[in-house]
Formats: C-alpha cells, sequence, structure tokens
C-alpha cells in the first residue's frame, strides 16, 4: 500500500506545479509611443535645421490622410528634403539633421527662439537660421527661400 500512495503522488506533484505556473508578462511594443527627446539642441550660428518625421509622426500621418495620399504625400515631401540639402550643400550652407524634440535657436544680439519639432505641425520642415532670425521655408522654392533669408 506505500508504493502506491507514492506512485499516486507523483501525479498530483506535477499537476499542482502545472497549475501553480505563471507565464511571464510580454513586454508592450514601443513602436507606436511617442518618442522620448530628453536634450535640446542648441543652434548658435547660421545654419538650415532640416527635420522629416519619425515612425510615430508618419502613422498618425498615415491614419489622418489614408494610406494612398500618404504615399503620395510622403514621397514628394522627401523628393523636396533631399532637393533642399543638394541645394545647401552646392552653397557650402552648414545644414544639422534634427531628430526632433526641441531646437534653440540662440540669436546673435542674446534673444533665443525655441521650436518644439513633437508639435503636429512639424511634418517636413527647412528651418533657416540666418543667426538674427528663424524662418521656417516652402521645401518647394528653396532657391527662392534661401535668397530672401540669407541673402
Amino acid at each position: 500500500m506505500y508504493r502506491l500512495k507514492n506512485r499516486c503522488l507523483l501525479p498530483v506533484a506535477l499537476l499542482a506545479l502545472m497549475a501553480c505556473h505563471q507565464t511571464p508578462d510580454t513586454p508592450e511594443s514601443t513602436d507606436t509611443a511617442p518618442p522620448a527627446h530628453a536634450a535640446v539642441n542648441v543652434v548658435t550660428e547660421p545654419c538650415a535645421v532640416v527635420y522629416a518625421p519619425d515612425a510615430y509622426k508618419l502613422e498618425k500621418l498615415k491614419e489622418e490622410n489614408g494610406e494612398e495620399s500618404f504615399y503620395a504625400l510622403a514621397s514628394d515631401n522627401e523628393n523636396c528634403i533631399s532637393d533642399c540639402q543638394d541645394f545647401l550643400q552646392n552653397k557650402a550652407f552648414k545644414t544639422i539633421t534634427a531628430d526632433g524634440g526641441k531646437i534653440t535657436f540662440r540669436h546673435q544680439n542674446g534673444g533665443t527662439t525655441v521650436i518644439n519639432l513633437d508639435d503636429p505641425q512639424y511634418t517636413w520642415e527647412v528651418f533657416l537660421f540666418d543667426g538674427n532670425k528663424v524662418t521656417n521655408i516652402d521645401i518647394t522654392d528653396i532657391e527662392s527661400e534661401y535668397e530672401k533669408v540669407i541673402l
């Protein structure tokens, strides 16, 4: 009878262990979470700041505009940004690529301008800074915008 008791005890113990076992929680994906930008970029000399939206903002734009319109919009803007970068490079004008967050422009007269690129109003942007003033330019007409702001 003692042996029979040991044979029944093993399956009961295994069932108890399996019933008490909890699966670990799976971490939530942060792919669609808004970005956390800890650093504030400070610009002190004349330059162009180029900004293109991150994955989070692109997802929001896709939801707002519909998939078909979004891809056309994104393609056009990426081409304009590329043209702007090529033009500025040919002019040997300093260019900074911003990832998001806040950018502080320090003017030569001591004033500052702070732009929060995480604001939904900013998507594909080029900011020209001449040392005194920050201008968010029309990326479809970089040549005339450059002449108005810098020259």
